[in-house]
């Protein structure tokens, strides 16, 4: 009798402790950017529709190429929180952002986002290279990246410059800093649509 009933502590504290996991942890909320936010979202630079774009490759830092949020506490540690994911990729999630703005100011809908390949004449690829974006909840969000555009005949820079922008965080909240992380995109993505204004068709 002794054997059976120590036999079958393990099964009960197995048990408990699936139950006690089950009703302790919550899912995970998901997170995605969305354009036509911050800067992006005013009126449109201008009216091509037979300009081709090719925006990406991205380059991300290892530190944010993850499922969850990353967030900063100081000037050193970052914070994971694993209760807070992107609901894709946060490099797609960029991608997919700045090129919606990019034709939105730009009036255009011929672009086509890295890897995809344009089935278009495209002039110009836009190249991101960010070196930090990141956010503290109730605070600001910073985002720093050089970004290029290179003309697609011939894979030769015609501008390279590089942004950064604070904006701020409407409260502690990971959907507002998930806006502020949009509205930030935003506005780098009307710098770089002013800039491609400028430039003489190709």
């Amino acid at each position: 009798m002794r054997i059976n009933a120590l036999r079958a502590v393990p099964a009960v504290v197995f048990a408990a402790a699936i139950a006690t996991a089950c009703a302790g942890t919550a899912p995970p909320a998901f997170y995605t950017l969305s354009p036509t936010s911050g800067a992006a979202a005013g009126a449109a630079i201008a009216s091509r529709p037979d300009l081709g774009l090719v925006v990406g490759p991205l380059e991300l830092p290892r530190y944010l190429d993850r499922r969850e949020l990353v967030t900063r506490d100081g000037a050193h540690r970052l914070v994971v929180a694993d209760a807070h994911r992107w609901g894709g990729s946060m490099s797609s999630d960029v991608l997919r952002v700045v090129s919606g703005d990019l034709g939105r100011l730009l009036g255009t809908a011929r672009v086509a986002v890295y890897p995809a390949e344009a089935r278009f004449p495209a002039s110009y690829r836009v190249l991101l290279d960010i070196h930090e974006f990141e956010g503290v909840p109730g605070d600001k969000v910073t985002l720093r990246v050089r970004w290029t555009i290179a003309a697609v005949a011939d894979g030769r820079a015609l501008v390279v410059e590089e942004s950064a922008i604070e904006q701020p965080v409407a409260s502690a909240s990971y959907e507002d800093l998930v806006a502020a992380e949009s509205a930030a995109l935003g506005t780098v993505a009307r710098q770089i649509a002013e800039r491609v204004a400028e430039l003489k068709p190709r």
